[in-house]
């Protein structure tokens, strides 16, 4: 046992010695594959995305009602995503479509809410340039839904109204229509309650920096292992018979590489999050929305990396492999370079670089079964039975490869 223990002292000094001597070069990469990720996370934000556009509004200055519903639509979500209203008066609106300064303009008469409620359909002029930017093409396809909805809704008002005026009802037409408009708007305005919320998505994480942070992790950890060649050099015969003379076999010394990389891992997992949480804080404390949104995002991916009962069950998967393909290289001088190149292939097949729903059909089809996407996969999900089994497996075969060739 004493043995044991010398060498695997020895085996964690010489890989202090390389880790110190590659953790520059790891914190650079760590920052710029970050950094990366939040700018591909801004580009692909803004792309195919509108800035909402300025629309103004003109009504009667007594018009309090009208100016309420404005009020409470401009709040609105879907509304906010593609616009914002600019209360003015009617000169200042047309000259503001004409000069670009608004994209649209809406301009109500007097009265407009009351009149659309007693059945007088008064009309809303709504001003449109000839050339429309994108956010003002949005802007008037979302007028259309709206004005198709009020159409919906008071022409139902309309005809119960008008049988209930036909044939009889207890109280005046204007209540009725009053009581049918608060049900209808109030239902139309809270339709959100009628639907359960339910989050899709093709990454296998909650946003494209989350899955971003991940890859980069998973690339930086692969890199790593291919550094790792220096436990499993061909060592002379005089140490590999002090080795077996003392009981330190393929097994145990086997044992010995896997626990010299999992602690190194595991180091460098905690490393790279304490990066991305100093990015998140920097990020945090900006004014932009988007760089505020990103560091909401840093933050959720750096406690992904922080649930070490996902992460240590797919970093002893790795170790698992790193240990097969070094034991089925055979000590070779260029093992490091070939493990690169089998991480590499796995990482872009798998999905963990380019979102596997931009890959090829038959692409995917071979990467969903490659150790890579699943290891990204139970980083989110959490898959340690078959993360534990997979590493136990590799280990095994490893452990059979190493005593074939000897």
């Amino acid at each position: 046992m004493n043995y044991s223990f010398q060498y695997m002292r020895i085996e964690f000094k010489r890989a202090v010695h390389a880790f110190m001597s590659g953790m520059v070069t790891l914190i650079i990469i760590s920052a710029i594959t970050v950094g990366s990720a939040a700018a591909l996370y801004a580009l692909l934000q803004s792309l195919g995305v509108s800035e909402p556009v300025l629309i103004a509004v003109s009504m009667d200055d007594d018009d309090s009602m009208s100016e309420i519903v404005l009020r409470l639509l401009e709040g609105m979500d879907s509304i906010s995503a593609v616009c914002e209203l600019e209360l003015t008066d009617p000169d200042d609106a047309r000259a503001g479509v004409l000069d670009g300064r608004y994209a649209s303009a809406i301009i109500l008469p007097r009265d407009f809410y009351n009149a659309v409620n007693t059945g007088l359909n008064p009309s809303a002029l709504i001003l449109v340039p000839v050339d429309m930017t994108d956010g003002a093409r949005e802007f008037t396809e979302l007028m259309g839904t709206a004005a198709s909805l009020v159409d919906t809704v008071e022409s139902g008002i309309y005809s119960v109204t008008d049988a209930g005026s036909l044939y009889g009802m207890s109280v005046s037409r204007y209540d009725m229509e009053m009581y049918l408009t608060n049900i209808a708007y109030d239902t139309l305005l809270k339709r959100t309650k009628i639907f359960d919320e339910s989050f899709e998505t093709s990454l296998d994480a909650d946003d494209l920096v989350s899955y971003y942070v991940v890859g980069a992790w998973l690339l930086i950890i692969m890199v790593t292992c291919t550094g790792f060649g220096y436990l499993y050099s061909k060592r002379t015969r005089s140490v590999e018979f002090s080795l077996r003379r003392n009981g330190l076999g393929p097994v145990k010394t086997g044992f010995v590489r896997f626990l010299v990389m999992i602690v190194q891992l595991i180091l460098i997992t905690g490393i790279f999050a304490f990066i991305v949480h100093l990015i998140s804080v920097f990020l945090g404390g900006k004014e932009e929305d988007l760089l505020v949104l990103a560091s909401y995002s840093l933050v959720e991916a750096r406690d992904v990396l922080l649930s070490y009962v996902n992460v240590i069950p797919v970093l002893l998967s790795i170790c698992g492999f790193t240990h097969l393909v070094y034991c089925l290289l055979g000590g070779r001088e260029d093992s490091g370079l070939i493990l690169l190149i089998v991480f590499m292939i796995m990482l872009i097949i798998g999905g963990c670089i380019v979102p596997s729903v931009f890959l090829p059909e038959r692409v995917v089809m071979v990467g969903e079964h490659l150790p890579a996407c699943l290891w990204r996969e139970d980083i989110f999900s959490g898959g340690m039975l078959r993360e534990l089994a997979s590493g136990v497996i590799f280990f095994a075969v490893g452990e059979v490869a190493t005593w074939l060739n000897t």
